[in-house]
């Protein structure tokens, strides 16, 4: 299936959904250097499609890949966004990493932080990577895993 293709068929998908969702949106698609088609919504009131800490968005971004790679020999990664939310929600756990490691060092002790998606996690554990006098590691299963910010003087990790 030709990139054209791909982006009409991501178009039809998700105008679709945004319809049976009663969103006034519409996806605006372009493909990133990496070979990711990257999908901005665009529209009013766009916080429904967003939900709480980007859970409708995730599941928009998830029904979308299924439905454009289903059948398919060769997969695309489909990235979706709207008003900017993921730059501004990374940016956010970013600060909250910094915020919760600058504690732990201060009292010496763990912060297990709210649980968050694979992703989200990931971003704090890499916002930390190089903080001396910290480690991070995940805990407990899907839906329910959490980062767990520690203290760990002199070890690096």
């Amino acid at each position: 299936m030709a990139e054209g293709e791909k982006a009409e068929r991501i178009d039809a998908f998700l105008t679709g959904l945004l319809a049976q969702m009663g969103a006034e949106a519409r996806p605006v698609i372009r493909m990133d250097e990496n070979g990711t088609y990257q999908v901005e919504l665009v529209g009013r009131e766009l916080g429904g499609l967003i939900g709480r800490r980007g859970e409708t968005l995730d599941a928009i971004q998830q029904l979308t890949g299924y439905a454009v790679n289903h059948g398919q020999s060769k997969r695309v990664r489909i990235h979706v966004d709207a008003e900017g939310y993921r730059a501004k929600r990374e940016e956010s756990l970013v600060r909250l990493a910094q915020k919760v490691a600058g504690k732990v060092v201060k009292y010496r002790r763990n912060v297990t932080l709210e649980p968050m998606n694979a992703y989200e996690r990931h971003v704090i554990h890499t916002a930390l990577q190089e903080t001396p006098d910290i480690t991070t590691y995940s805990i407990g299963t899907e839906p329910n895993r959490r980062t767990v910010v520690a203290y760990s003087r002199g070890e690096h990790r």
